[in-house]
């Protein structure tokens, strides 16, 4: 079995350990090579918790607050507008509770996989040394505004995620360093998180090069299916012959998808962060600040500071100041925080309206399967997705109910 995965980052990466380890002769292409997209820069949390979709009930009275607001948590440029129209629409539409429903039961399906999958991609690939289990905490500044998120918070343990509610001196004193302006928390005992998520993808990628799976640098313009198999256009005339393909280049995928009749409502969430390479304080923990999301994350080079959602296409060039006043937020978070050094980054999380990436084949064309689409939780989903692919195009029984994810839905 000869198969072609367009896009390596985490998770081509994994789709091509999976795929090697059933005996497939594999090829990576990637037009800036490993972890060159979001896979370099995400916030390292393995968020099995989030089975919860980012479309709910009240998004139609948030947006015109997205368009106002430049730097909220999620903004939307007014020039991508035009375009984003269609995706913002099937979005609003996905916060029918009927559909959250079915978000939910179809993320919490993937969820319960993620800790066994990730335990045997790290420990057979000699990675552990880049995840730790610490925890993770979530902070409010009232008691109040933790009491408001309760509903999600059941929701979550309803699906088998473990959280303690934490108040007033039991929160400064698992995190002596957080502001005692935060007077309430959730933590989450059992998650987990990476110290250096481009080492991680790196680590993998050279696990998959010494087991025999080629990596090209170069663009792949075109796929087209053949009476035996799929084949792939470069720029210039050139092509190859495999027997099936996978697409997996993040939020750039349609541009291969659009051509073979499918399509995929898929947007970039640009995210943004800040890596603090002396950052002055400590953490033991990732600590979430949920009404202006963003992640604090201990990693190995340092603290990262990542996260909220600008909607804005591909083409725009990066809107630092949301960067900067996320640092500035994060310093009244941890008073003595120190800015010094901080390295700015921006990059684009595939999302779909729905919140449920796209994982399996396109409906006609079966040669040719779907990666993407996973927004906030490509890292978490990535050794799954590898192994979901894996055993659709071997044929072999899924333990994992991935009909949700399946591309057929946009058809």
């Amino acid at each position: 079995m000869r198969v072609a995965i367009i896009g390596a980052g985490i998770i081509g990466v994994n789709a091509a350990l999976a795929l090697r380890a059933q005996g497939a002769e594999v090829t990576l292409y990637d037009r800036e090579g490993v972890a060159a997209g979001a896979s370099r820069g995400n916030a390292g949390i393995f968020a099995d918790y989030a089975v919860l979709p980012e479309a709910r009930p009240n998004m139609r009275r948030q947006v015109p607050w997205m368009l106002l607001d430049r730097n909220g948590p999620l903004s939307i440029r007014l020039r991508h507008l035009p375009k984003l129209f269609p995706w913002l629409k099937e979005f609003i539409r996905e916060g029918q509770p009927e559909r959250v429903e079915r978000s939910t039961q179809g993320l919490s399906a993937l969820m319960r996989h993620v800790r066994s999958d990730w335990d045997r991609v790290l420990r057979e690939n000699d990675a552990e040394d880049l995840r730790v289990a610490r925890g993770a905490l979530h902070v409010y500044r009232t008691r109040r505004a933790l009491h408001a998120a309760l509903c999600d918070w059941q929701v979550m343990g309803e699906h088998g995620v473990a959280y303690t509610p934490v108040m007033g001196s039991a929160l400064q004193a698992l995190e002596p360093a957080l502001s005692k302006d935060y007077q309430a928390g959730m933590l989450l005992p059992d998650l987990t998180h990476a110290l250096d998520p481009l080492g991680l993808t790196e680590r993998l990628a050279e696990k998959a090069r010494a087991r025999g799976c080629e990596f090209r640098q170069t663009e792949v313009s075109a796929i087209s299916s053949t009476e035996t198999g799929v084949c792939l256009h470069f720029p210039g005339a050139g092509t190859r012959q495999f027997d099936r393909a996978v697409v997996a280049c993040g939020a750039h995928s349609n541009k291969l998808v659009r051509p073979l009749g499918l399509r995929v409502p898929l947007e970039s969430e640009r995210g943004y962060n800040v890596t603090l390479p002396e950052p002055g304080v400590t953490l033991n923990r990732p600590v979430c600040v949920p009404d202006r999301g963003y992640y604090m994350t201990p990693m190995s080079m340092g603290l990262r500071i990542g996260g909220r959602v600008e909607l804005g296409g591909l083409q725009a060039q990066p809107r630092w100041t949301r960067a900067e006043v996320m640092l500035r937020h994060a310093r009244s978070v941890l008073p003595g925080l120190e800015p010094k050094g901080a390295k700015p980054w921006m990059g684009h999380r595939p999302s779909l309206p729905d919140t449920l990436p796209a994982i399996g084949p396109v409906p006609g064309q079966e040669r040719i399967l779907l990666a993407f689409g996973h927004g906030h939780l490509g890292l978490t989903l990535a050794a799954t997705t590898g192994r979901l692919l894996s055993e659709m195009i071997f044929g072999t029984t899924s333990e994992t109910d991935a009909s949700a994810c399946l591309p057929s839905r946009f058809a």
